[in-house]
């Protein structure tokens, strides 16, 4: 049920934030595309953020989600605050699933197991995408 409500919300920020503008320049229906949606979860050797080594991972996490979001992989990310064991959610600018997929697998906090991922396939309007100029670093 969790994982219904986390997925319901961001799917709805995304078309939330995205429709409005669309509905002012086209009147015709929107194209839509594939995105993958990540969500990060504490893995079997999760370390606590309130200690300085797990705050130094998380920290290398949103340094490695904004460096992503710079290329047009990531349209955007945040951190999950409620009592789940979901620690981030990302949503990948990437048509197929298994290079998505891929590219999660490779980060070496999921290899080593500190996080592990569950990859959900989307359709939402194309044109998601985060404006390199507009992250705040």
């Amino acid at each position: 049920m969790k994982r219904f409500a986390i997925l319901t919300a961001t799917t709805l920020f995304v078309l939330g934030s995205t429709l409005p503008a669309m509905a002012q320049t086209a009147q015709k229906a929107p194209t839509m595309q594939m995105y993958h949606l990540a969500v990060v979860k504490k893995g079997e050797n999760w370390i606590s953020q309130n200690t300085q080594e797990g705050a130094d991972i998380r920290m290398d996490i949103i340094n490695n989600i904004r460096a992503a979001a710079k290329t047009g992989l990531v349209v955007t990310a945040g951190l999950v605050n409620d009592e789940t064991d979901a620690e981030f959610i990302i949503i990948f600018n990437i048509k197929n699933k298994y290079e998505a997929l891929e590219l999660v697998e490779k980060a070496p906090n999921i290899k080593n197991g500190v996080y592990k991922v569950e990859l959900y396939s989307m359709f939402a309007p194309t044109g998601l995408v985060v404006d390199p100029k507009k992250i705040r670093e």
